[in-house]
C-alpha cells in the first residue's frame, strides 16, 4: 500500500513540478534574453517589442533543451520527494513494539 501510496504521489508531483519549472525556465530565459537585447540596442525605439521578440527566440530555439532539462529535474524532485518519505502519507508504517516475553 506504501508504494502505491508513493508511486501516486510522484505522478501528481511531476506533473506539477514539470509545470513549474518548464514555466520557470522559459520567464527567466526569456527575461534574461529580452534584456540583453534591449542594452545591446540601446538606440532602438520600441525596447519592450524587442525584449519581447527575443524571448520568444530565446524559447523557440532552446525548446529542445527546456524539456529535457525540465523533465529530468521533475522526475527527480518528484521521486526525491516521494520516496524518501518526506512526505508524511509516503511514510513506512510504524511497527508496534515488541511484547517482551515473562
Amino acid at each position: 500500500m506504501t508504494f502505491l501510496k508513493r508511486l501516486a504521489t510522484t505522478i501528481v508531483l511531476f506533473v506539477f513540478f514539470f509545470v513549474v519549472v518548464y514555466f520557470a525556465i522559459c520567464i527567466v530565459g526569456g527575461a534574461v534574453s529580452g534584456a540583453k537585447a534591449a542594452i545591446n540596442n540601446p538606440d532602438a525605439a520600441d525596447k519592450g517589442q524587442l525584449g519581447q521578440i527575443a524571448g520568444q527566440d530565446f524559447v523557440r530555439n532552446n525548446l529542445t533543451v527546456i524539456f529535457l532539462s525540465s523533465l529530468a529535474s521533475s522526475l527527480i524532485a518528484s521521486v526525491g520527494l516521494s520516496f524518501t518519505g518526506i512526505l508524511p502519507w509516503c511514510r513506512k508504517p510504524q511497527e508496534p513494539p515488541a511484547i517482551p516475553r515473562v
